[in-house]
């Protein structure tokens, strides 16, 4: 059901209680922005769900499920992403990107010098960082307009103004 006419916005990681509430990562630039939507899907539901806010964690959103009643139930929904469609996103600038999209890119700095494979998005406070997996080592590196040089959809690549230095050091 998921191709290109969808975009993930969200993941359950977890659940709350014992009354059915989800812990929810939104891909969303505010995270609460992910309740604008009319039109939410989880990747194993063939219908659009009714997401209600519930309150805002440090990293996460609490939220309900329409008809998800026990933690039993929520249990089934963790791990499982929540998708929008395309056609009900605004238009972006040039600027801007959806994080989902550059998922499994690689990022390399200005001298080809790569830096791993975009494998998650965080902001912890400070702005956007990619988290990149190189083998098996992880980084997080800044993904704001100071470092943001290019991204290259056909081939896959994001390019950072960042000395490889970075990750090293």
């Amino acid at each position: 059901m998921y191709n290109k006419k969808f975009l993930e916005i969200g993941l359950f990681v977890g659940v709350h209680g014992i009354k059915g509430e989800l812990k929810l990562k939104s891909y969303t630039q505010a995270p609460e922005n992910i309740f604008l939507y009319d039109k939410l899907f989880i990747e194993s539901f063939d219908h659009p769900i009714e997401l209600k806010f519930i309150r805002k964690t440090k990293q996460n959103i609490i939220c309900k499920i329409e008809n998800i009643k026990t933690r039993n139930d929520a249990e089934k929904l963790k791990g499982l992403k929540l998708f929008v469609t395309r056609d009900s996103l605004p238009k972006l600038k040039d600027d801007e990107f959806y994080q989902s999209d550059l998922l499994g890119f690689q990022i390399y700095n200005l001298k080809r010098e790569s830096f791993g494979l975009i494998v998650s998005f965080n902001d912890f406070g400070g702005g956007l960082l990619a988290e990149a997996k190189n083998f098996d080592k992880t980084f997080f590196l800044p993904m704001g307009n100071n470092f943001l040089e290019q991204i290259d959809y056909e081939k896959k690549e994001v390019i950072l103004n960042l000395d490889i230095n970075f990750i090293k050091g």
